[in-house]
């Protein structure tokens, strides 16, 4: 009898702290609108990539060297370190960035330092001369 009262309590006391949890509805009385997804905001790559290499220039020392540097400086800027310049006519970018430094072609033509290309450089580098900057769309009037 004794052990019947004790399954019986402890019974009791199990129904009694899972009361609260029966009393709970399984399914919401009232429904909340769903959030709606915010519009995502177009942002820039990490790394901005070279300008167009096919439209690129000769570097303004190739006519100094028998041969001329085989590649030209032309930074990749790492955008959250680096800042876009402006000026009336111009456009350009500041910042940290990494590039291929040309190698000087110096030395015997025997010992092959001519041929070296260059060698991968991190910096802060300066870029500017680029396309004018774009009008900025004109308002209608006020009326």
């Amino acid at each position: 009898m004794m052990t019947a009262m004790r399954i019986g309590g402890f019974i009791g006391l199990l129904l009694l702290a899972a009361s609260p949890a029966l009393a709970q509805p399984l399914i919401p009385l009232e429904r909340t609108p769903e959030p709606q997804p915010q519009p995502q905001r177009p942002s820039e790559p990490f790394f901005v990539p070279p300008g167009d290499n096919f439209q690129m220039t000769r570097p303004t020392d190739a006519d100094h060297y028998p041969i001329p540097p085989r590649v030209n400086y032309d930074p990749a800027f790492i955008t959250p370190l680096s800042t876009k310049t402006e000026t009336p006519t111009s456009t350009g970018r500041m910042g940290f960035a990494g590039w291929v430094s040309p190698a000087t072609p110096v030395g015997a033509e025997q010992t092959l330092a001519r041929w070296d290309i260059g060698w991968f450089a991190l910096g802060f580098a300066i870029e500017w001369g680029g396309p004018p900057p774009a009008a900025p769309a004109k308002r209608p009037p006020a009326r």
